[in-house]
């Protein structure tokens, strides 16, 4: 082979010197400030990253392309306007697509649209570059095993409901330790991919897609997203005190044989022994022969006499709530089931057709399919026959559906359509919702990126999923900005088994520590002593309520979840919470949760305490954080949580309505707020002592001196409700 000469080599080695030069010269960032962070966009291939004032990467940008378009990368960016408003760019990827992005960005909100040329469908993917730690995404998020989405095994989410166990939704990503958030409400197929080097956000529609991305800390996060949601006509339900009360469903007691007479008998029996029931739910079979829920008005053989079951629940205060669903026998029948097996007793040969569906047809109110057909789904649980699906989004839908609703003239309903909807959950949130706010109560279980109801509803469950399903579920419910859950009874579906009563008590601690507390079967079998142990976990739960209620008003007026904040997101600046293996959550901004849950028959677990004066709930003991408290008893008849924070708690005594607050000492000037049950009118408690136990208690509205008992390290002293108090 002849040698290369010297002259030659020096050309080969200026052109290839010269393109590099071109390249890199053709590559370049452009910058966008608001008043803290600054985005940049990497031209040509579309690359965004944040980045903090002072230069810190906050969001690195993806290692290649930024943007696809039908999986082809955009290979050119031309900035075709810039102004304070943001950018317009013309991009075109590799299969010669072209689209118009436009990009915005101010006040810690970033929106990036991204419009093809060609208005079909079409799948629009954004990239960044991976961060450690990532929480959200509703039910998609919860069946891993770490809270954490990134090192959860399966990286890709569908965003898509599937009848069981992922019914509510949604897109919302928060990376607390980068203080970035990203979500997008575009109907259609949805997906979010999540590993160690990527954050992926992808739609499939047709027309434009739009991302919405937050930086700031969390708080300011989570009020940024309250915001765009609700302007995008997802709004938040003011919460309803009741549903924070102790309540009961017939499912786990009494499966289908719930009557008039099996329900009264036994409330009777949890009313006798001192439960404070203040809701039950009936969920199946209250209809007639052949019905199904939207049958509405025609009570069964079970309920003779429904407006005298009623009399006698409201006479108990306990307000009655149905299982509701939003799918519809067509008209005609009778129509067979796929199986006639069903759990808990259900017999069902046929379902009689239901005349409503025609007036729904007529009225276009049911879920077409892109053809303009409506939709028949049929359910693998119930009714098992094909049903047309109410679809919430077509106008008018909702509130027809909820007017239908009222000839049941009962309190609520809890939710629980079962019906593999795929990408269009959104059908759900309007009707559920319009129940809610014209004054019933509602558990909802099916939707996306708001709550339908006050409390928010995981699939059903069992007692030993305490110790990962049903805790995951809870913290992705929050994280995605839906804190008041609720997943079962307490002890379900093992109340039964006398060799698991302790495992049953947890089980009720946890729920005594959520916002949603329900019991099922009667322990009567149950040894005394265990029984009263159960008992005190209701008692703690209907204690605490007028607090837990508090933190739930806080989290609809602020967006920020805290009636249960994950300590990765209260405490993200702490290494030490952020990456602490076990479940715990904040209440609020004083109590802090530490049920045992990982291998609760061991009797312990390590508790991790933040920055700051803590106090053991029952013992009063005291610690200073940050600390690991390892393998720390916890007894099974004590509250499993700790005071610090704030210190601050709102308490109702027992066997009354009568409202105390207790204040820790925690060495520093603070305040809260508080918010009536009645009503949710705000109320605040200031502590301006440096010495709690010298201190004066001094109601404001009333100008007079409140006497105060010590406990162990706090003051408890009685508050009128609504009122305002300083401790000097």
């Amino acid at each position: 082979m002849k040698p290369i000469e010297f002259k030659s080599l020096s050309l080969v080695l200026f052109c290839i010197l010269f393109m590099s030069f071109s390249s890199t010269k053709n590559r370049k960032n452009t910058v966008i400030n608001d008043q803290q962070y600054s985005l940049q966009l990497h031209t040509p291939d579309f690359r965004i990253g944040f980045t903090s004032r002072e230069g810190k990467v906050l969001v690195p940008m993806a290692d290649s392309a930024g943007l696809f378009l039908n999986d082809s990368p955009i290979i050119n960016s031309e900035i075709i306007r810039k102004s304070k408003e943001g950018l317009e760019i013309h991009v075109l990827n590799a299969k010669k697509q072209k689209a118009k992005v436009t990009v915005t960005f101010r006040e810690g909100i970033s929106t990036i649209t991204v419009e093809p040329e060609n208005q079909e469908k079409n799948k629009v993917t954004l990239r960044f570059g991976g961060m450690p730690l990532a929480h959200g995404l509703g039910d998609a998020g919860a069946y891993r095993k770490s809270f954490n989405l990134i090192h959860s095994g399966n990286s890709s989410y569908d965003i898509s409901n599937n009848g069981q166990t992922i019914r509510w939704l949604s897109t919302f990503t928060i990376f607390p330790v980068n203080q970035f958030a990203g979500v997008f409400f575009d109907k259609g197929k949805k997906n979010v991919k999540l590993d160690e080097n990527s954050y992926h956000l992808t739609t499939e529609i047709n027309g434009k897609s739009t991302f919405y991305f937050f930086l700031g800390d969390n708080k300011e996060i989570y009020a940024n997203f309250k915001k765009v949601r609700s302007e995008l006509g997802f709004e938040d339900l003011r919460p309803k005190s009741r549903l924070f009360e102790l309540g009961w469903e017939t499912w786990d007691a009494l499966g289908w044989n719930t009557s008039q007479t099996t329900v009264k008998n036994m409330l009777e029996k949890y009313h006798s022994a001192g439960y404070p029931i203040r809701w039950a739910v009936t969920g199946s079979g209250f209809w007639e022969e052949g019905a199904t829920t939207t049958s509405f008005g025609k009570w069964g053989k079970k309920f003779p006499d429904a407006s005298a079951f009623k009399a006698w629940m409201d006479e108990k205060d306990i307000k009655w709530m149905i299982g509701l669903r939003t799918n519809f026998v067509p008209s005609g029948g009778p129509f067979t089931p796929v199986s006639k097996k069903r759990d808990q007793n259900l017999k069902a040969n046929w379902y009689s057709g239901n005349d409503l569906s025609d007036e729904a047809l007529a009225r276009d109110y049911f879920l077409k399919d892109e053809k303009g057909t409506p939709i028949l789904l049929t359910s693998s649980t119930f009714p098992q026959v094909p049903c047309f699906m109410l679809d919430g989004d077509k106008p008018g839908a909702a509130s027809w559906f909820q007017q239908k609703y009222t000839r049941w003239n009962v309190n609520g309903i809890k939710e629980d359509t079962m019906m593999p909807v795929g990408y269009e959950t959104s059908i759900f949130t309007k009707p559920i919702s319009e129940i809610e706010k014209e004054g019933d109560l509602v558990m909802a279980r099916n939707g996306e990126f708001v709550s339908p109801g006050t409390l928010l509803r995981i699939n059903d469950t069992k007692v030993v999923q305490m110790q990962q399903r049903i805790p995951n579920n809870y913290l992705q419910y929050a994280a995605s900005g839906a804190p008041n859950v609720y997943s079962d009874v307490a002890g379900v579906f093992n109340m039964r088994n006398l060799n698991e009563v302790d495992a049953n008590i947890r089980h009720s601690w946890l729920l005594a520590l959520t916002a949603g507390m329900a019991v099922g079967v009667f322990p009567d079998e149950w040894p005394v002593d265990k029984q009263a142990i159960f008992k005190k976990t209701v008692d703690f739960h209907y204690s605490l309520v007028p607090y837990l209620y508090g933190a739930a008003m806080q989290s609809y007026l602020t967006g920020f979840p805290y009636t249960l904040t994950p300590l990765s997101i209260a405490y993200a600046r702490d290494s030490l919470a952020v990456h602490f293996d076990d479940y715990q959550w904040m209440i609020g901004e004083s109590v802090l949760a530490t049920p045992l849950l990982k291998n609760y028959k061991t009797g312990k677990r390590d508790v991790y305490l933040p920055a700051g004066v803590w106090y053991e709930w029952e013992t009063g003991n005291q610690f200073t954080g940050p600390a690991i408290l390892s393998n720390y008893e916890m007894p099974l008849e004590n509250a499993p949580c700790f005071v610090g924070g704030k210190g601050i708690v709102v308490l109702r005594e027992l066997n009354s309505e009568d409202l105390i607050c207790r204040v820790y000492e925690i060495g520093k000037k603070v305040e809260s707020d508080f918010y009536t049950l009645s009503e949710g009118k705000k109320y605040t408690i200031k502590v301006l002592a440096a010495d709690i136990n010298s201190s004066t208690v001094v109601n404001t509205d009333t100008k007079l001196n409140v006497s105060y008992q010590k406990g162990n390290n706090y003051i408890e002293f009685p508050i009128l409700e609504g009122q305002n108090y300083v401790i000097n």
